[in-house]
């Protein structure tokens, strides 16, 4: 009649109909499962009295008879029938299942019930979904099912697809297409317009579409030459330094698209955990972070142009020792904002400082509050701060957005994010910033991606990770996202594993992982080759 797979009885809400307090447990004073009786027939769940005899003492705790596993008996014969007789709600009730079957019935029925959860069967998949799902969800939902490639025969997975070369032809061939389209329709465009001569608000009208479509056709241009140069090995990514649970890494390793694979590169002088990196000209700038258990200011570059590769000291400087700071490009210097140093005071300084000697640095604000692992992105001239922890301590994570305007040097405050969120990684694309994982004050890795629009403060939520990272580091390239490494605080796992995200398809897929893994690391995509 009564399963033995939990703790304690049953609650009188799964019953159709008030159950007699006769039949509660005199323990858990929930409805009896698999009942006992003392000899002076005292009903309890057989788990119950089990727990109590165990951690208390071998006396019934009603009556204080002695009382032992042995000599607890089974109850009378109508009181079972009673049990068995009451009408009772499937165990399966909160995932749809409406069934009321009669008690002594309910173990056969939770058994072979459509609503109880199973697991795909499909290798690499952890969906659980309902039993009578499960079929469908294998065959034509499943990201980890296989699929047959239309042209070249060979089993893929189709979580993986996108990134399979038959596919990928496909996808270029698609963007190649759809320039012809937007140059095809310029020319009709322009055509109409050298022919309109009698209505000036016409003309201007279809001017004002000339410049629309040429808007788009440069972000399209561009979207498809950086995706072009990344599937065709002309540029790769560089992951750089981090901590892997033990030590501070100073390794570096690049992706290669056409391979789909990772390989070692010339180590950094310096172990880094935490610093920051961007690109400037031919160089490949690596600031700050932790090296043993201080922080630096010192920063190293890498020439992607010199015959033998290798990391050299660089004469830029950082104007403190820290980690938990972004650096960003813009024209010949780098914007440097936050941080956290040695004795746990968060920098709210935004400089510049110049990459050409002299190599000046300039305090150009502070912001309101002080910021470390926080995203930070170049967009139209404006420096954009999101989310960050203003402490070195977690809850006092922020959902905070700054925006300083190089231009007429002011730092205001935008609308806040959805939630609070730090030590995420961020990219930007036409005008937004992408937030990807991160914890928030709560001390929860997050698998979410936030789309911030900098210029119409609206959000907009992207599909979540296929993993909880914190600590991770992103590049985008064309409208091509990549994640890299980061930390699982639920599973206290460093990850070497790699997903990427199309903003055309919404869909994030896994690559090859790194070959190391790491939290805290830093990464750009290298100037073409």
């Amino acid at each position: 009649m009564a399963r033995r797979d939990s703790f304690g009885g049953y609650e009188e809400e799964r019953f159709e109909n008030k159950v007699d307090i006769k039949l509660q447990c005199s323990i858990c004073l929930k409805v009896l499962k698999d009942p006992v009786q003392c000899p002076n027939e005292h009903y309890f769940c057989r788990s119950c009295i089990q727990k109590c005899l165990h951690e208390n003492s071998e006396t019934c705790p009603v009556c204080q008879h002695h009382l032992t596993e042995e000599t607890l008996t089974k109850p009378p014969r109508i009181l079972t029938e009673l049990l068995q007789s009451l009408m009772i709600r499937c165990d399966h009730e909160n995932r749809g299942c409406r069934e009321l079957v009669k008690l002594e019935f309910l173990e056969r029925h939770v058994n072979s019930c459509g609503y109880s959860p199973t697991r795909c069967t499909n290798a690499g998949c952890t969906m659980v979904m309902n039993r009578h799902e499960k079929e469908r969800h294998e065959r034509e939902q499943c990201q980890f099912r296989k699929i047959v490639c239309d042209e070249c025969r060979e089993q893929v997975i189709w979580k993986s697809s996108r990134v399979h070369p038959c596919f990928m032809r496909k996808e270029m061939d698609d963007l190649v297409r759809r320039l012809n389209v937007f140059q095809n329709d310029m020319r009709d465009v322009k055509d109409d317009v050298r022919d309109v001569k009698d209505d000036v608000r016409e003309v201007k009208d279809e001017v004002k579409q000339v410049k629309l479509t040429q808007e788009e056709m440069a972000y399209l241009t561009k979207e498809a030459t950086e995706r072009y140069n990344l599937v065709t090995g002309r540029q790769k990514i560089f992951v750089c330094g981090g901590w892997d649970g033990k030590t501070v890494i100073n390794s570096v390793e690049s992706y290669s698209w056409p391979e789909n694979s990772w390989t070692l590169e010339p180590a950094m002088k310096e172990a880094r955990s935490s610093p920051s990196a961007l690109v400037h000209g031919r160089e490949i700038y690596v600031s700050g972070g932790i090296i043993g258990t201080k922080n630096t200011d010192s920063v190293e570059s890498f020439n992607v142009d010199e015959e033998d590769l290798e990391w050299i000291k660089s004469p830029v400087k950082m104007p403190l020792k820290c980690h938990g700071h972004t650096m960003v490009c813009h024209e010949n210097s780098a914007i440097l904002t936050g941080g956290i140093s040695n004795d746990d005071n968060v920098s709210d300084g935004i400089y510049e400082i110049s990459l050409n000697p002299p190599h000046d640095t300039t305090l150009l604000t502070q912001m309101a509050e002080p910021r470390t692992r926080h995203s930070c992105e170049m967009i139209d001239n404006q420096v954009i701060v999101a989310g960050g922890m203003a402490s070195k301590y977690v809850k006092d994570t922020k959902n905070t957005v700054y925006v300083y305007d190089l231009n007429n040097n002011e730092c205001k405050t935008l609308p806040p994010l959805p939630f609070a969120i730090s030590d995420m990684a961020s990219v930007s694309y036409k005008g937004n910033v992408i937030l990807i994982g991160g914890v928030n004050e709560k001390g929860q890795t997050l698998n979410s991606a936030v789309m911030y629009d900098v210029k119409t403060e609206k959000i907009k939520m992207l599909p979540c990770l296929n993993h909880r990272r914190v600590g991770s580091a992103a590049v985008i390239t064309g409208n091509v996202i990549i994640v890299m490494g980061g930390y699982d605080h639920d599973t206290k796992t460093f990850l070497n594993s790699v997903e990427c995200l199309d903003l055309s398809s919404n869909i994030w897929r896994e690559l090859s992982p790194m070959k190391t893994n790491r939290g805290g690391a830093t990464a750009v995509v290298s100037p073409l080759s």
